[in-house]
């Protein structure tokens, strides 16, 4: 059953930085049945542009996605400024911590992310579900330059922010939110339904080393995807000094699958874009709530239910790889 208790998937559209955690929220949505992925759009993040796009490819090609599955490159940096932060180190040499796949990647579909996402919500309004894990560029690009489209999709879900707990990338901002806080200071502001999956819940749901062990142990794509994540978790160990790991955008898809695996509170929220010290932190304010934004931010997860939900989900990938 789909999240509102019928028996038709949730369709999403799901923009992306792959990126380790990307990549496992690709292969998990693709494996839910809960979930209808009906086309992947790309934006530089965790890595470049061209390295973003790469990796889409080749994970969609492992995961078996159908070859019309429509793949959309997006914005090659932040929309205010000329450059991008550095490379994301946690995601390892390319940003899939130097896999190479066996096979070349598949074409990218004509057109832009930022025109292509509006087109799909106005053909299907009301149904669509955008999840956006990465920066948020691509989508308040869409938003400015397509004003009918954005209340066309049915909610936007947004791997972002760290409204009560420090961030990742300085002790006031995540890391898609410090990459384009303008993008996203302009996406919470849009009035539109929008669901924040920040660090308050992402580092309350670590998945265990033991667990991409597992997965690492079993054949084809869910074994290389165990590959990923033992390295990324064992990356957080070397670092952090825990045996387990936040996979980040993957809580974002399964909170789409699964919406009641996180407590919600409603309020306004925004992002702060000239701090010197506080530049992409997340503000949000919950003490009376602002109905006509409709922002719910994330404060609670049911950690083991997620863990059980992903080695589930990639373990539904274990065959041959294209």
């Amino acid at each position: 059953m789909n999240p509102d208790g019928g028996t038709v998937p949730t369709p999403v559209l799901i923009d992306c930085d792959p990126g380790v955690d990307d990549a496992v929220a690709l292969l998990l949505a693709l494996a839910s049945p809960l979930l209808e992925v009906r086309g992947v759009t790309t934006v530089a993040g965790n890595v470049s542009l061209t390295d973003v796009n790469r990796n889409a490819a080749h994970v969609l090609d492992l995961a078996g996605a159908p070859a019309d599955l429509p793949l959309v490159p997006g914005l090659a940096g932040p929309i205010a400024r000329t450059t991008r932060l550095r490379d994301e180190p946690m995601h390892g040499a390319g940003g899939l911590g130097g896999l190479v796949p066996g096979s070349p990647p598949r074409p990218l579909t004509p057109g832009h992310a930022v025109d292509w996402l509006a087109e799909r919500a106005l053909e299907s309004p009301g149904e669509l579900t955008l999840v956006a894990i990465g920066p948020l560029s691509n989508v308040a690009a869409m938003l400015a330059r397509h004003p009918g489209a954005g209340p066309a999709f049915r909610e936007i879900v947004v791997m972002g922010g760290a409204a009560f707990a420090q961030g990742n990338v300085t002790p006031a901002a995540e890391f898609n939110f410090h990459a384009d806080p303008e993008a996203a200071r302009y996406v919470l502001e849009s009035g539109l339904p929008v669901r924040i999956v920040g660090l308050d819940v992402t580092r309350a749901a670590l998945y265990p080393l033991t667990e991409a062990e597992y997965l690492a142990t079993l054949p084809g794509t869910a074994g290389t995807a165990g590959e990923l994540l033992r390295a990324y978790a064992q990356r957080y160990l070397d670092r952090f000094g825990t045996p387990a790991v936040p996979v980040h955008d993957a809580l974002a898809v399964a909170a789409v699958s699964h919406p009641d695996l996180i407590g919600w509170e409603e309020g306004s929220a925004s992002v702060e874009c000239s701090g010197d010290l506080t530049r992409g932190a997340l503000v949000a304010d919950l003490r009376t709530p602002d109905r006509t934004r409709h922002v719910r931010v994330g404060r609670t997860v049911d950690a083991d239910a997620f863990s059980a939900l992903l080695t589930e989900g990639i373990a539904r990938h274990a065959h041959p790889a294209p």
